[in-house]
């Protein structure tokens, strides 16, 4: 009895030990054996290691320039995100009006918003030809346009605000919703002010949110690539932008890659501070009930509010509603304009602006996302199961460090592995499927692992009791139970890898052209039409590819269930 117990325990522990495996191993094939390509690029000189590459790198004034830069635009892009998601956090924690939400749901926009239909927005609608310049010189009477932000630091500050001032709102508002009013209605008890009460009381308590948000903001524009390079150029380059010029423009790998080793450093050493602040801030406060709300607007002071809001819809609104009229407004050779710019990018015109048809890089998005999604969800479920039957830091440490890694330095590490076997042997495009997978299962262990842990372990006994193996266990009854869940996973990782352009630049090949990179390459050329048809179509196909995920997977899971 006890041998017969110990052999079962034995073969369990074996079964454990090679589910963990599984998804290391392909890690140790797809990530860790490219990122060690760029350790022998970046360090490794002659055939023998050395750091020499690294310290005239550091003492290049270009280099430098290039991290005080994009440190510079990533605190300033903080404090404005800060500025402008503060109030709104501030507006929808206090008060109830008509449509709060859909105007809380509005906040979660930009996390789909492809990059670069952002940067072709804000080159449309604050462009010194733009819609708000050409509306403000018409009102005004002025002869020149009055804003001048594109090609600026404040271009890339203002894009990175409008994509992570809502970050900050929903840090604010999940924060403050929290919070028990009995405290601020002590002061008030005590004859404090509203606004003393808010600096002494409130304030404090929604630091820990407020610091928080900021190191995510913070890392999310250090590693910001899309935008800086559409609204910034070569003056105002990041490093992600600087490796991307050293490896595809000048063809400079060993120094891409020793640049890219810096900023893994870095990226490191930002992912342990904002593990440490979420960890060190993230408490709630207990609360006895709801905070109070006011209507809104139901006094004169709410004045100001309607004019904030009015401004915050200019920035929020403007790029993307200026988009969708360019694709409609613009005449096209003489004809006028409506659906002309929707049938030039499918005419062969327009094929040397991008380096492939618009229909070839329709085809090629749509293939690298289905594939990519499919990868990243069993890369997913495959990771979550290892860290539910070997919980250990170490594994899942490793499990998930392409979450420390940045999208260039994944493509430049992907760009040199499929240089020389094994990887060489595969089609170019799986590349770039590789990279998309990598980025986004990631978000699929965020989502389906705590659901999975939280499933009650008697389900699967029963049916382990009844006879079904582990894996006919996970079938007929965890996988329902996860559906929901993987079908939300499955459609963010859809939307993101449509919109993604990071590694799609970095890995471009031939006519190996996504969506984003030939709007890209529309917007490099000045062919502001066919880039924003191409936007609309984009954010479009998003749309829809994402409803027809979920409607075929429900489709799928419902005849599953019934069989």
């Amino acid at each position: 009895m006890a041998a017969a117990f110990a052999r079962r325990l034995k073969r369990r522990r074996g079964a454990s030990l090679f589910l963990a495996g599984l998804p290391l191993a392909f890690l140790a094939l797809a990530f860790f054996l490219p990122l060690g390509n760029v350790l022998l690029w970046g360090l490794r000189e002659e055939g023998r290691w050395t750091l020499a590459r690294l310290g005239p790198l550091l003492a290049d004034p270009y280099v430098r320039h290039l991290f005080a830069f994009t440190a510079l635009q990533a605190l300033l892009s903080t404090l404005l995100s800060l500025a402008l998601g503060f109030p709104l956090g501030w507006f929808l924690t206090r008060y109830r009006f008509p449509g709060k939400g859909l105007l809380r749901a509005f906040t979660l926009a930009p996390f789909v918003l492809p990059p670069i239909t952002v940067a072709l927005g804000f080159f449309l609608f604050f462009g010194h030809a733009g819609y708000l310049n050409a509306a403000l010189r018409r009102v005004f009477g002025l002869a020149e346009p009055p804003l001048r932000v594109l090609y600026s630091l404040w271009g890339i500050v203002l894009a990175h605000a409008f994509y992570n001032a809502p970050v900050f709102a929903r840090f604010v508002h999940a924060a403050w919703s929290s919070l028990d009013p009995a405290l601020e209605e002590a002061g008030a008890v005590l004859g404090v002010s509203r606004p003393r009460a808010f600096l002494t009381v409130t304030l404090p308590l929604l630091l820990p949110a407020l610091f928080s948000a900021a190191a995510l903001v913070f890392v999310l524009c250090f590693l910001s690539f899309a935008i800086p390079l559409s609204l910034g150029g070569a003056r105002y380059a990041t490093v992600e932008v600087g490796i991307y010029q050293y490896a595809r423009v000048h063809l400079d790998f060993p120094r891409a890659a020793a640049l890219g080793l810096l900023q893994i450093l870095v990226t490191l050493a930002l992912a342990y501070f904002y593990v440490r602040a979420g960890g060190f801030w993230g408490g709630r406060q207990a609360r006895s009930r709801p905070l109070p709300t006011q209507p809104f607007p139901s006094r004169p002071a709410h004045l100001l509010w309607i004019l904030w809001l009015l401004g915050s819809a200019v920035l929020f609104l403007g790029p993307m509603a200026a988009v969708v009229a360019d694709a409609f407004s613009r005449p096209w050779a003489g004809r006028p304009p409506g659906l002309a710019w929707y049938r030039a990018i499918f005419s062969p015109e327009q094929n040397p602006f991008i380096g492939t048809s618009p229909l070839g890089s329709l085809q090629v998005s749509l293939e690298v996302a289905g594939l990519s999604t499919l990868l990243a969800l069993l890369l997913g479920v495959g990771v979550s199961a290892a860290l539910r039957v070997l919980p250990s830091r170490a594994l899942e440490v490793l499990l998930m460090a392409p979450m420390a890694v940045s999208s260039v330095v994944l493509g430049l590490a992907l760009l040199l592995a499929f240089r020389q076997p094994p990887l060489s042997r595969l089609p170019e495009k799986y590349a770039l499927v590789l990279a998309h997978a990598l980025l986004f299962y990631p978000f699929v262990v965020r989502i389906v692992r705590p659901i999975w842990e939280g499933l009650t372990p008697a389900w699967v006994e029963a049916a382990r009791t009844l006879g079904a193996g582990r894996f006919r266990a996970f079938l007929t009854v965890e996988a329902p139970l996860l559906s929901q869940a993987l079908l939300v996973a499955g459609a963010f990782s859809l939307a993101l890898s449509l919109g993604e352009m990071t590694a799609a630049a970095m890995l471009s090949q031939g006519e190996l052209v996504t969506l984003p990179l030939a709007i890209y390459r529309f917007l490099s050329a000045r062919r502001f039409g066919a880039a924003s048809a191409m936007a609309s179509l984009l954010i479009g196909i998003t749309v829809a590819a994402v409803a027809l995920w979920e409607w075929l997977g429900e489709r799928t899971l419902r005849a599953y269930g019934q069989a």
